[in-house]
This record gives structure tokens, C-alpha cells and sequence, in this order.
């Protein structure tokens, strides 16, 4: 598993994730927080993306073809833009803020203005040693 964190302003280029040893076994994209654009596009950079709105709570799986395929954040959405964005009621994080738990609290406020986004993946390579294909060299070993 992967977690990464967005603060607003940031952004992730187009890249393929193809450093797993098994290609054909998908992955899994949870988003938390601040909404994002997510493209996705074709096996070659050169092909338009496809512009997905990813709000929080939402799950995108890549398996198949779109495994095999260049993919980014290049935005992660203000609550301005976002309301501006969105026709239907949005919840309104502001109000949640207000919980009586000082760790929820924390919690909600950092993802008013920030996005996470958990990757789980399968990894595991049974009892053997691998060299990625991508062309890095990097040794992988096997998690037991």
C-alpha cells in the first residue's frame, strides 16, 4: 500500500505504475479529502486524457487496459472551485470541524484543505528474487 498527501497547489505528473512484478493484478485508488482532477489516458503520453473528478470518498480501480495506462493529478480543487464545480449539495466539512472528539477535529480540518490518496496493490512475489522490467535495475525481494 501507497498513502500519499496533497496539499493544495500540488500535483502528481502523468506516470505508469508498472514497476509490480504482475501487471494483470489491479490497483486500488482511495481519495480523502480535497476533491482532485484525475486524467487518464492511453498507453502513450501522446493520447488526449480523460478528466475524472475525484471526490472524497471515491475508489477508482485500474485493471485491464487501463492498468497499462499514463495516468496524474495535475490539480488537487479548492472549496471555491468545487462549489463553482459541482451542482448538487456537497457536505459541508466546515460544520463536521465542530466535533466533540479533539482528534477528529484534527483530522477534519487537515483534510479541508489537503487530499489523500491511498494505493493498495498486490506486491507479494512468492519465494523468489525479481529484477523490475522497468529498466531501473532495482533489486526486489520477496515479502514473507
Amino acid at each position: 500500500s501507497i498513502v500519499n498527501f496533497y496539499p493544495l497547489n500540488s500535483s502528481m505528473g502523468g506516470h505508469l505504475d508498472d514497476a509490480e512484478h504482475d501487471l494483470t493484478k489491479p490497483i486500488v485508488s482511495i481519495s480523502l479529502g480535497r476533491s482532485s482532477i484525475f486524467l487518464m489516458g492511453g498507453r502513450q503520453k501522446t493520447a488526449d486524457p480523460i478528466p475524472i473528478l475525484a471526490r472524497s470518498g471515491d475508489i477508482v480501480i485500474m485493471s485491464g487496459e487501463s492498468r497499462y495506462c499514463y495516468h496524474g493529478v495535475p490539480c488537487i480543487i479548492s472549496r471555491e472551485l468545487e462549489k463553482e464545480l459541482c451542482s448538487e449539495v456537497l457536505p459541508n466539512l466546515d460544520e463536521c470541524v465542530e466535533s466533540p472528539d479533539e482528534d477528529t477535529r484534527h483530522v477534519l480540518r487537515y483534510l479541508q484543505d489537503h487530499r489523500i490518496n491511498m494505493n493498495v496493490r498486490q506486491v507479494k512475489v512468492e519465494n523468489e528474487i525479481w529484477v523490475e522490467t522497468t529498466g531501473t535495475g532495482h533489486v526486489k525481494y520477496p515479502l514473507y
